[in-house]
């Protein structure tokens, strides 16, 4: 019984005493782009299955809580789409200019219109999984809107991360 109390505290001790914090940026179009992709079709009409990294050099990033800045970031992703519609998952990290990182996992829907050619519409959610430096105990969640198209290059969302970083 004092194992799982003690299991409790511990547990509960990361949400009651860690200091939480909500940051919300914008990853613009001319910050980010994709350095490889690669899109296998299958045997089914429009659908696809693709790769890619996305590589981010942040010109204006603001100070987040901790008082940094994002300098880059990387993301690699897959997505299985019909039509440009479907599911798309992956990794990503970002680098402050303290050489602290954050690391998490992303997922989401993309929706996209008739025209393939105009941007697509995503949504995602991710889970902030730890980091190095100051965020080496970091644990949280955030979530996405954005517009991406795989054929121009185009990439720019809309995010917010809400974490706390354990002592």
């Amino acid at each position: 019984m004092k194992y799982i109390i003690l299991l409790l505290l511990s547990t509960l001790g990361f949400s009651l005493f860690a200091k939480t914090c909500e940051f919300t940026w914008e990853n613009k179009p001319e910050d980010s782009k994709y350095t490889e992709q690669y899109s296998i079709k299958t045997n089914i009409e429009g659908h696809a299955i693709r790769i890619f990294k996305l590589e981010s050099n942040y010109k204006d990033f603001k100070k987040n809580c901790e008082g940094l800045v994002a300098v880059s970031g990387e993301l690699w992703g897959y997505s299985d789409y019909t039509y440009k519609n479907g599911i798309v998952s992956g990794y990503w990290t970002r680098v402050y200019d303290d050489g602290s990182t954050m690391n998490g996992t992303w997922s989401g829907s993309a929706q996209s219109p008739k025209d393939q050619e105009k941007n697509s519409v995503i949504i995602s959610n991710n889970v902030i999984t730890g980091g190095t430096g100051i965020y080496l105990k970091v644990k949280g969640y955030g979530m996405s809107k954005g517009e991406f198209n795989p054929g121009t290059g185009y990439t720019s969302n809309t995010n917010t991360i809400i974490y706390s970083i354990s002592k």
